[in-house]
């Protein structure tokens, strides 16, 4: 909504933000594909709609490569592993030395199966090794709430949904996707 407000004073025109939830963006995106090619409307796509949902479904309603052209790169959003800081848990190297101990013990809260922060968790247990089970929630509200209460060993979100909660104590972050520290 703010991208909106701002594209409404660059462009001196009314922007309305649509918000189509559903099937990991692919409703939306349906949509979007489907609305006539005048400049009217816009996608605003991520790595769900143009990336994951066309390596996990083999029947879209649109095509990521012929139905959208790209416009402009407006954010990047990593993820960041966290776990509740009661946890006893201070490292990505001793949640896999407990993993290790304990094969298939340990979970893994994710805002949803095939999104981007369920398949960092199974990338991290393809590259490491472990077995830590994946419990998929509706979004990433409902997961930060169970690494809050403490009943999900760890969380693995993007970083804007939880670091209001790092930043209040309530979720300790131990790593972060990508190849530098995140400047949040």
């Amino acid at each position: 909504r703010s991208i909106g407000q701002e594209l409404s004073k660059a462009w001196g025109q009314s922007v309305i933000i649509e918000n189509i939830a559903g099937a990991g963006g692919s409703i939306g995106a349906d949509k979007a594909a489907k609305s006539p090619a005048d400049g009217y409307t816009l996608l605003m796509g991520h790595i769900g709609t143009l990336a994951v949902n066309p390596s996990l479904y083999p029947k879209l309603p649109y095509n990521p490569v012929k139905d959208f052209a790209p416009v402009a790169w407006v954010a990047r959003v990593p993820n960041v592993l966290v776990v509740n800081p009661n946890s006893g848990l201070n490292s990505l190297e001793q949640i896999l030395e407990r993993a290790r101990a304990q094969p298939g013990r340990m979970t893994f809260a994710s805002s949803g199966s095939g999104s981007s922060p369920h398949l960092a968790g199974e990338l991290l247990k393809h590259m490491t090794g472990v077995d830590i089970t994946h419990v998929p929630f509706r979004g990433g509200a409902a997961s930060g709430t169970e690494i809050i209460a403490g009943r999900i060993d760890m969380l693995i979100d993007n970083v804007p949904n939880s670091i209001g909660h790092i930043r209040g104590g309530q979720m300790r972050a131990l790593a972060v996707t990508g190849s530098a520290r995140d400047p949040a």
